[in-house]
């Protein structure tokens, strides 16, 4: 019984979720609250910035959409980082899609026979040439991994009534953790093979960096992993790991930690999560990307030094791309010189989740309550080149 009352808990707060959705419709990026003070550190801020990346040659370029799926329930979707592949999920009919950026597609079913109960998905990942679906799957709760042939295995975790929660991987996918909770008291979290038995059952997975440092919560506390081990903990949940750095919200402050708990800056950016789990907070190589509620998105260096206002919410941003919305517009900027590379009509009623590929060139969109559209550069211009005899910019498709 205990695991009846469990299993529906789960999927009440799932059902709430996607309500939430609509309500959040417009609404993304307000007000955030604070918690507790975080570790005891008397450090003084540093100007010290992490290890930045070169950026490509600054370009612009047009998006066309190659392909889209008409669904509906929670938009869970992934791209690899270099967009070689994207997978969506059609929530409602257990369905995934896998899709190339030349929009080539697969559709594949989740349940492994016909009389199998649908899954209940809470996440998905792709690795490398192969897409993770953490679900709910009726026996058990784990990992189903399809390649574009079809099913290539499964991790099975507890039994019937056991609820798979959350799934993350680091920005370049080379971490991957996820949390399931196999008994009314128990949680177990997952990370690149190595599992943490939890007790009680109430922990999110909050973030992982590319590093190693997990971050989960509990309640208004945050815990941080590294190697299977916890290594700091925070008394407030809101906490993203990014390489080897913590940036913590409390107190109505962003504060700036070392992996060891050093606290390196701070300033007046509190940030939260928005109803869809996205970060009001995006942090890269050089820069952060904070929204101001209600308001743009500002250009943090990692000392807190204000640089830029992007206009709207911050959907995505990679180390060398910020990706914002505003008034039905998605406006993707060069982080290397703020210019626009490109701008694209929100594709359906709603945004919910952007992913851009590293090199600019495919995007990856889900509408809040469901559709996917995957675009494509053509007719990209490279900046203007004084060797050219003729002046002009090249241009390639």
């Amino acid at each position: 019984m205990e695991e009846v009352c469990m299993r529906n808990t789960k999927a009440i707060l799932l059902a709430l979720m996607i309500a939430g959705m609509v309500i959040a419709s417009g609404c993304m990026g307000e007000g955030t609250t604070t918690g507790s003070p975080s570790p005891t550190t008397s450090s003084q801020p540093s100007t010290t910035q992490p290890e930045t990346t070169t950026t490509q040659e600054p370009s612009t370029w047009e998006m066309k959409a190659v392909w889209s799926a008409d669904t509906t329930g929670i938009p869970f979707m992934d791209m690899s980082p270099d967009g070689s592949l994207s997978a969506a999920i059609d929530w409602n009919r257990g369905l995934l899609y896998l899709v190339k950026p030349d929009g080539s597609n697969t559709t594949l079913n989740l349940r492994r026979n016909s009389g199998e109960i649908g899954p209940v998905v809470s996440s998905i990942a792709v690795v490398g040439d192969q897409a993770w679906v953490l679900a709910s799957y009726g026996g058990f709760a784990g990992i189903r991994i399809f390649s574009w042939n079809g099913f290539v295995g499964e991790e099975r975790h507890g039994g019937a009534g056991a609820v798979a929660d959350y799934m993350l991987r680091s920005p370049s996918g080379n971490h991957l953790c996820y949390l399931v909770t196999v008994s009314p008291t128990e949680q177990e979290l997952h990370c690149d093979g190595e599992k943490i038995t939890l007790t009680p059952d109430d922990y999110d997975l909050k973030s992982i960096s590319d590093s190693g440092l997990v971050v989960l919560s509990e309640k208004e506390r945050a815990f941080v992993f590294k190697d299977g081990e916890r290594i700091l903990t925070f008394n407030t949940s809101r906490v993203i790991a990014y390489r080897d750095k913590l940036l913590v919200s409390e107190d109505g402050k962003l504060k700036v930690f070392s992996g060891e708990g050093k606290l390196l800056a701070e300033g007046s950016y509190p940030f939260d999560q928005t109803v869809l789990l996205k970060w009001t907070l995006i942090p890269t190589g050089r820069y952060l990307l904070w929204h101001e509620p209600l308001g743009d998105t500002h250009v943090l260096t990692w000392n807190l030094t204000e640089v830029k206002v992007l206009p709207g919410f911050p959907y995505f941003a990679n180390e060398n791309f910020a990706v914002t919305a505003k008034d039905g517009v998605i406006h993707c900027y060069s982080l290397g010189d703020f210019h626009e590379v490109f701008s694209v009509k929100i594709p359906g009623d709603s945004l919910g989740y952007i992913k851009l590929s590293d090199d600019g060139k495919v995007m990856l969109i889900s509408g809040e309550t469901g559709n996917f559209w995957l675009y494509r550069a053509e007719n990209v211009m490279f900046k203007y080149d004084e060797n050219q005899s003729n002046g002009q910019g090249g241009e390639a498709e």
